[in-house]
């Protein structure tokens, strides 16, 4: 549940400086959302994904649909708001930079109460969409009936993915909810205000007790995951920081080790692509702060950020709603990490990285329906990921299952 957009992709040179005019390469506009653009990872994959969202009643919002159900997503449960434009994203993706920039114009609200009305005479989507539902997921819009359908899910017995991509209003109520959640980079450290990053990550996990699973993207670095898992391993308590080093030590010698004489991915404009490596802690690890970590310091770094986010989003009245509340942490968490490495593809290669993050994130909703081992999950998500960069665009190159060696499926 969340949302699917109109993109407008504008291919530039170079980022524009402030009152700077500048003349495009090319114009693309394609299908986007977090949502919609994970859900068509997720089907391409081998998934029946069905989304719920808002769009208007409009030529735009016809064109969104053609495209998800394209792909094979169930679009049902999609709802129109007569005389509400549909929603769209400019983006502006800087060539030589390597960066994408967007600017989001949302559509009608998603009323709570449309949840519980009925769907063509049948079962409203509350019911329905939860029926043969492996997972529920959410990219952290549309939060007010977003609630309401994961009280539900959980009721109900169906599992929860959270989406944390950015601050927003209301997300921390649907975080608690999770039982998986997904960050971006800047995420962790934005709302827990922990400088280390590794701090940060662990810091959001204790502030989510409900969460099994923590997994945090690092773009060109790959990603980080904490698990909860029973007991720990060990009696004597290890530094977060501490264990994500020593695992990159052991990641960067199995990299260096290893010689991949095949490829696990060829993109559909002919990018070999060769899937990450994956260290783990043995087992749980009773988990630590670093030394470094200054519980004051990260409360003002977080109130900043919130405060800068309020503005962005156009809402500085209401800086305290996107600040995290959840800070009584118990002393310790313990989980397994993880630590994985981004797939390798030549740099010369990347060519928009739109939607990245939501291919990641397409891919361990295959993961976890499917049940696959956190590692080998984290490896095929990074795969799609880097593959989904060598188009412009978050949907154009994100690959069929036949792009894909069997291995990683």
């Amino acid at each position: 549940m969340g949302g699917a957009v109109v993109d407008y992709l504008a291919t530039v040179a170079a980022y524009p400086t402030p009152d700077q005019k500048l003349r495009s390469e090319s114009l693309e506009v394609q299908g986007g959302g977090n949502c919609g653009n994970a859900l068509t990872a997720a089907s391409r994959l081998g998934l029946s994904p069905v989304l719920v969202t808002k769009i208007g009643a409009d030529g735009v919002g016809d064109t969104i649909l053609r495209e998800l159900e394209s792909d094979g997503i169930d679009t049902s449960c999609v709802l129109r708001a007569e005389g509400s434009p549909s929603p769209f994203t400019y983006i502006i993706v800087d060539r030589d930079g390597g960066t994408r920039t967007c600017i989001h114009t949302p559509g009608a609200p998603l009323d709570p109460e449309e949840m519980r009305q009925s769907l063509a005479g049948g079962p409203s989507i509350l019911d329905s969409v939860l029926a043969d539902a492996a997972l529920v997921y959410f990219d952290g819009r549309l939060t007010e009936a977003a609630l309401l359908l994961a009280r539900r899910a959980r009721q109900v017995g169906v599992p929860v993915l959270v989406e944390a991509e950015r601050l927003r209003p209301n997300l921390e109520e649907l975080l608690t909810l999770a039982d998986y959640v997904v960050t971006s980079a800047h995420f962790p450290q934005e709302w827990t205000g922990a400088s280390n990053f590794a701090d940060a990550v662990l810091s959001t996990a204790q502030r989510l007790p409900n969460a099994k699973c923590v997994i945090s993207t690092m773009g060109t670095r790959g990603s980080l995951m904490l698990c909860r898992e029973g007991s720990s391993t060990s009696d004597n308590t290890c530094s977060i920081v501490d264990v994500v080093r020593q695992l990159e030590v052991e990641l960067e010698k199995q990299t260096a080790n290893t010689k991949q004489a095949s490829f696990d991915c060829v993109s559909r404009t002919g990018v070999e692509i060769r899937a990450g490596y994956v260290t783990q802690s043995p087992g749980a690890l009773p988990l630590t702060f670093s030394d470094s970590y200054d519980a004051e310091a990260a409360r003002i770094s977080a109130e900043a950020a919130a405060s800068r986010e309020a503005t962005f989003n156009a809402d500085a009245s209401n800086a305290t709603g996107y600040q995290s509340t959840a800070t009584k942490q118990p002393s310790l968490l313990s989980a397994r990490v993880l630590r994985a490495s981004a797939a390798a593809l030549p740099k010369s290669a990347v060519v928009d990285t739109t939607g990245a993050g939501d291919s990641f994130i397409g891919s361990v909703l295959y993961g976890l329906a499917t049940g696959m081992p956190y590692p080998e999950m984290l490896r095929l998500a990074a795969v799609v990921a880097a593959c989904k960069c060598t188009e412009v665009g978050a949907r154009a190159a994100l690959p069929q299952r036949s792009n894909l060696a069997a291995h990683l499926l």
